[in-house]
């Protein structure tokens, strides 16, 4: 009878642990919930389109094979864009679900593949932007407005 009196406690000693263990698991998922709500209730967080442009911008133009960012002339010709005017060649569509889609105008250097940069482009932007803002990007077009032929000396 001991025996049976014996694992019968230690049988409740490994359930009672096991209950402990859950309910301690529970209390930290609680405390995270808290956490969670606390951040909300400090405020909101406002990004304005032209941030998240300059973030495209800069991601773009570190690119190898891009040449510049562009803007549409009046003769449908793509303009290479000076650096303080990058974020021309850029159309940001931002959403209040914290989703946001882009266009982006570029001119490639000659001799570049145009679909591996234009692929590189969509994937760094993409990153860049839901690393850095913690916006979903839905879309990222890219317009491929011109070739830069480097001009021989």
């Amino acid at each position: 009878m001991d025996k049976n009196k014996e694992k019968k406690e230690k049988t409740e000693d490994v359930a009672t642990q096991k209950t402990e263990k859950i309910a301690g698991e529970i209390k930290k998922e609680e405390k995270k919930e808290e956490i969670i709500k606390a951040k909300e209730i400090l405020g909101e967080v406002n990004i304005v389109p032209e941030v998240i442009a300059t973030i495209i911008s800069r991601t773009v133009i570190g690119i190898p094979g891009v040449a510049g960012l562009a803007t549409r002339a009046k003769g449908g010709i793509g303009t290479l864009l000076g650096t303080k005017e990058l974020e021309k060649g850029i159309n940001v569509d931002l959403r209040e679900n914290k989703e946001v889609s882009t266009s982006i105008s570029v001119i490639l250097e000659y001799g570049s593949i145009i679909i591996d940069v234009a692929k590189e482009i969509q994937k760094k932007v993409k990153e860049e932007l839901e690393t850095k803002t913690g916006l979903k990007v839905t879309g990222i077009n890219v317009n491929i407005q011109g070739v830069h032929v480097e001009e021989k000396k």
